[in-house]
Parts: C-alpha cells; structure tokens; sequence
C-alpha cells in the first residue's frame, strides 16, 4: 500500500500524540493532529487526506457532526470515531451518521491500523458504487424537473447543490402547479439515500388527524387506537420527508414539528420514549410565509428552522418558451398511458399556448392537453387553453415586497409584462407607457 496521510482530530492533545506515535510508520505512515472539528474542516478543505480518526465528545463541533460535514463533500472518506464513553445509541448515531467504525478507547492500535488500511482500500469501489448511484439518480432526476430554460437551470442547479448535504433543510416556494413536489423528489433521488421518500399534504389531512399521521400512537392512546401506529415521519428514517402545503399546519403541530426538527426525536401520541428518526425534512408552500408570521398564524422560529436553503419554482408564464417544449412532452406521456401513438401539435395551438397565462401552470397545461387527447380523433393535436374566468384568471399580480429598491421594483415590472404578453415590443412598450428603444434598454440593463 502506497504511503498513508491519517488526520487524528482530538482535544485531548496527550492521547492524540499517543495515538500518532503508535500508529506512524517513516515512510508508510504520516499523521497529523488537529483540535478541533472545525480546525480539521478547514485542513481537509486545502488537501485531501486518506482518513480521519477523530474523538467523540469535542467542544463546538463533536464528532458525529464532523461526520455529516465531511459527508456532505465526500461520501467515501473513510472516518472512525473515537470515545471512551460509548453507548449503543451514539454509535448507532455516528454510523447513520456516516462513520465507517466506532471504536472504544483505549485504541487497539493494531486493530485500528487494519480498520484504516481496509477503509482505505475499499475507498475505490465505494466511489465507484456512489459514482453509479449518482449517473442512476440523475438520469432519474433529469424527468422530473424538465424545460430548457436558465431558470429551470438554477433550479435543477440548486437541486444538485443542496443533495449533496442529505441533512439540511429544503424550503422550496412557488406557485400552485409548478412542480415543488418534483423537485423534492429529484432531491431526494440525487441525494442517494437508502431511506423513503414520504410526502405529506398537510392541507389535506384534518388537524384532529394530523398528528397521529405525522407522529404515530401507541397501542390505546385514544379510542380507536388499536394498535401501534408508526407516523410518517418515522417511515422516512434515513430518506426524506416532504411536508407540503407546510403553511396550513395548525399552530400546536407546528411546536411538535420545531421539538423535531431541534432534537431529531419524536414521541408517538401517548407514547414516552424518544425516538431518533434521521430524515431530511423538506418543505413546500404556495403561502407567503413571512406574511403568515406578520399574522401570527406561523411560528418565526420555524421558518427559521425550515429556510436552511430555499428556493422558488418559477411561475410557467414567466418562461413562455418551454411551453411547447412541455406540452409535446406531456402528449407523448399520455398518449403512452392512453395506449395511443402520439398525435403532433400544430404550431397554431403551441402559439395560442405560449401566449395564456396559465395561471395553474404546469399542471393546468398538462390538464389541457390531456382534455385535448381525449376527444382527439385524428390529424394535428389542437390544444385548447382553458376559458377565461375574471375570478381565477385574471392578469396575475407582481410580488413585491417591503425594501426593494424602486429599480427592483421596475425590473420586476417589465419582466411581469413581458412574460405575459406575446405581442411585439412596440406594443409592450406602448403599454407601458415608454418608447421602443427605452424599452431595448431597460431590457439589456436588467438581463431580461
């Protein structure tokens, strides 16, 4: 085996130097000691190392957190955690965690060393084991969050950003029908977690049932509880739980939700016993949340809690140029589920489509072809927006919100209406009320 380059990362310099001194070889074996986790994040960040053994219990950072930070850029690293204080619970934490092994001190130097060498020589069939689950989750991935567009790019960028990092909150914003649910999927299919995938409505489930579907009941914890009951939460142990619509859940489950996401711990209605559940929690909602805090009808404290890393699915009107592109994607779907060659789409319906607003978007274009599918009968596919309605298709609102600059306030403007209209630019700038070329302008200074 090729010479060795170990990190030893303990606040107890005495028993790191003890370690060192067994554990190096000249010439085979060099090793290195840090204090602190931190101290040792930023080591591996200027030059990769071929494992880390570090203690359990360390001020600020401890071991097991370490873990899950190095994990998040290298999944295949070996790391072993030391401790003189283990139990069943903290080693089975540290394993979820990442760690390869969880050993008791005092160290067996030569028990450890085999443990290293083995770690480190079945690194490259990890990497290529972790490289394959990778190539599968993307090409997964890849249908659920479709459309050439450079915000869909951000999008499906941030997607691949934030999988790397399989504990950190998602909070995922936007309209109705834009697909928050997708790409929590495509996060959750690019993290490569061995857990479920559970999503959860919690608009559609009554508050009186709510609970127990989130957090599960013992065996009589209330009349009709006749045997034990495990809570989503608890099915999506090392996956991901998707709390949708997050905005309607009452005030008394959203203290339960924030204990969780605090302590990773839930307790069973009419249970006692903590029990640790390890699942990222992602949450979606078409609710301006602030607003709902302003309102005091959701707790700070918890969209604290779930914005670790947040993103908006743009509106479809805001991108008229993946509207075609989405609606011959949906007709070769269904017709595939319809048991019916795929019709083509005449160019007069994709330019009628590229000019609605479609204020249900995806979805409601989706709904669109499929209704145009059914009474199909031959020829090109016409694809009929659904009617006008005052009440729930008017021209939408622009978001703005308090302390944008009146420049932002602008951009946002002209991006509204430019996405909403498919006329020329002498007309769009007519309507607003400036020339042609202030028009040019504006749109070269703002990027749209």
């Amino acid at each position: 085996m090729n010479s060795l380059r170990l990190l030893i990362v303990d606040d107890d310099q005495l028993q790191a130097r003890l370690i060192k001194s067994n554990l190096e070889r000249p010439g085979r074996i060099r090793v290195e000691i840090l204090g602190s986790a931190r101290e040792a994040l930023d080591r591996l960040a200027r030059e990769p190392l071929d494992a880390v053994l570090t203690d359990l219990s360390m001020p600020e950072m401890d071991g097991i957190e370490l873990v899950r930070r190095i994990r998040a850029t290298d999944p295949t690293l070996p790391v072993i955690i030391m401790t003189a204080n283990a139990t069943l619970e903290r080693a089975v934490e540290g394993i979820r965690a990442g760690a390869n092994e969880f050993l008791q001190k005092p160290i067996n130097v030569s028990a450890l060393l085999t443990l290293v060498e083995r770690a480190v020589a079945d690194r490259p069939l990890r990497e290529e084991v972790a490289a394959l689950q990778q190539r599968k989750a993307e090409s997964s991935a890849g249908n659920l969050v479709f459309g050439e567009h450079p915000k869909l790019d951000a999008v499906r960028q941030f997607a691949v950003q934030v999988a790397r990092a399989t504990d950190s909150r998602v909070l995922i914003t936007g309209e109705s029908g834009t697909g928050k649910s997708l790409l929590a999927r495509m996060i959750h299919d690019l993290s490569g977690v061995p857990g479920r995938f559970v999503e959860v409505n919690c608009a559609a489930l009554p508050p009186q049932l709510l609970e127990s579907e989130l957090f599960g009941h013992e065996k009589g914890a209330f009349t009709d509880a006749k045997a034990l009951k495990r809570g989503l939460i608890e099915l999506a142990e090392k996956g991901t739980l998707l709390l949708d619509e997050i905005g309607t859940l009452p005030l008394e489950l959203q203290a339960k939700l924030l204990l969780f996401l605090e302590s990773r711990e839930i307790r069973r209605v009419g249970g006692t016993q903590p029990i640790a559940v390890r699942a990222r929690v992602i949450a979606a909602t078409n609710d301006d949340l602030r607003k709902r805090v302003r309102e005091r009808a959701f707790r700070q404290d918890l969209l604290y809690r779930l914005d670790v890393a947040g993103v908006e699915m743009p509106p479809l009107r805001a991108m008229p140029e993946v509207i075609p592109e989405l609606a011959g994607r949906f007709a070769r779907s269904l017709s595939v589920e319809m048991y019916r060659p795929a019709p083509e789409l005449s160019r007069e319906a994709l330019k009628v489509l590229a000019h609605h607003a479609w204020p249900g978007n995806a979805r409601e274009l989706r709904n669109a072809v499929e209704r145009a599918l059914i009474f199909h009968t031959g020829g090109p596919l016409h694809i009929q927006p659904p009617p006008a309605d005052e009440l729930l298709d008017g021209p939408p609102g622009v978001p703005l919100e308090y302390g944008l600059t009146l420049e932002e306030v602008e951009r946002r403007y002209i991006e509204a209406t430019l996405a909403l209209n498919g006329r020329e630019l002498a007309e769009i700038a007519a309507q607003l009320g400036i020339s042609r070329k202030t028009l040019w302008e504006k749109r070269r200074r703002y990027g749209l």
